[in-house]
């Protein structure tokens, strides 16, 4: 890819209340009625970044650093190295915007945050740089919504920093819905300090052009993370995502959950690696794919790398159709035959993911209702 083809953009003039519809299926509510804040960015420019709870601080980046100026250096390009590839390069380079997100110590932020990221210019490069910081014994959720509103080449480079701090929680929701056009390359970096807890989801439903992600999670002592991806791609969309997790401190887990659905001539790498390095550390990886059509093709690559002793790892992984033997089960049952593949799909995407907030979980449940319709 020419990254030099791609340029920060001035957006056109966007009616973001006629949208409400669309932003809604990337979890994005217009009127915020169950949001304890909100960023907006089209293209470079940031339109909104407003928080409504007290314990809670949101601003744009360039803000931030002007408000902070040492004391956010030190978790400025710290999760993610800004030599990393070319993308981390781009986005110091000539990228703009971003969020902060500070949730101040001991104050627990009941419902989510959103942050909504879209792009509509041809040609465009969407780069910014955000940073969430959990502290001490805090706690909050975060949405961020993705998407792009004309059928334009463009890419999509965001880098994204997260701080879980001692006994702190953040669970973050990303969901991306783009173009067949478009380049996605995003590039997070997580620390998670001692007793911390770490929920990511990510979604994508869309027929991009490419998607290439592979965070990477550091867990400290007795930390936890759960990692989990939900991809489904048609048209001929090519992806290569999944999540590094390096159990580094004593006594620490995680999982990685990956579910892939595809049809045409869409492909999937689905990636999964992790790295036991602390004393009494446990992890998990589960892959599976989906194979809607003659064309498509999903590869699963887990890797378990326990160089110390006293660690547990394991993996499974599995790539398949839909079973005819299960749909005819259904169908007997006086389902009709999409009713049957819709109930098998929507089963095959649950993750089971852990305690989250009802309003996060009734937000998921319906993108992926959603999703599910729309691949029969």
């Amino acid at each position: 890819m020419d990254i030099g083809a791609f340029h920060t953009k001035k957006p056109e003039s966007i009616d973001i209340e006629s949208l409400g519809e669309e932003l809604a299926l990337i979890g994005i509510d217009i009127e915020e009625r169950e949001r304890s804040g909100s960023y907006y960015q089209i293209e470079g420019e940031v339109l909104r970044a407003l928080s409504m709870h007290p314990g809670l601080e949101i601003l744009d980046l360039e803000t931030a650093l002007d408000k902070y100026g040492d004391l956010l250096r030190e978790h400025y390009w710290k999760a993610v190295p800004v030599d990393m590839d070319k993308f981390t390069a781009l986005a110091e380079l000539r990228g703009s915007g971003g969020y902060f997100v500070r949730v101040k110590r001991g104050h627990k932020v009941q419902l989510p945050i959103q942050a909504c990221l879209l792009m509509s210019m041809g040609g465009s490069l969407q780069a910014p740089h955000n940073i969430i910081i959990a502290e001490e014994d805090s706690e909050v959720s975060i949405v961020t919504g993705c998407m792009t509103m004309k059928e334009q080449v463009g890419l999509h480079a965001g880098v994204t920093e997260i701080y879980v701090g001692r006994g702190a929680r953040v669970n973050f929701v990303m969901i991306h819905r783009w173009s067949r056009a478009m380049h996605i390359r995003p590039r997070t970096g997580v620390i998670v300090d001692e007793d911390g807890v770490f929920v990511s989801h990510y979604i994508a439903f869309t027929e991009l052009r490419t998607l290439q992600m592979m965070p990477r999670v550091i867990l400290g002592p007795n930390s936890r993370a759960f990692l989990s991806s939900i991809i489904v791609l048609d048209g001929g969309a090519e992806a290569d995502v999944g999540y590094y997790l390096e159990l580094l401190g004593n006594g620490s887990s995680g999982q990685i959950i990956s579910r892939s659905i595809v049809k045409d001539t869409s492909r999937v790498v689905a990636r999964a690696r992790i790295v036991g390095r602390g004393r009494g550390t446990k992890g998990h990886i589960d892959c599976r794919g989906l194979l809607l059509s003659n064309g498509s093709r999903i590869l699963t690559i887990p890797i378990l790398d326990a160089p110390s002793r006293d660690i547990r790892l394991t993996h499974e992984a599995a790539v398949g159709r839909l079973e005819e033997d299960k749909i005819l089960w259904l169908i007997a049952r006086g389902f009709g035959r999409e009713e049957a593949e819709s109930l098998l799909i929507r089963g095959f995407m649950n993750v089971g993911l852990p305690e989250l907030p009802g309003v996060l979980t009734a937000m998921i449940d319906r993108t992926l209702r959603i999703i599910t319709k729309s691949m029969l």
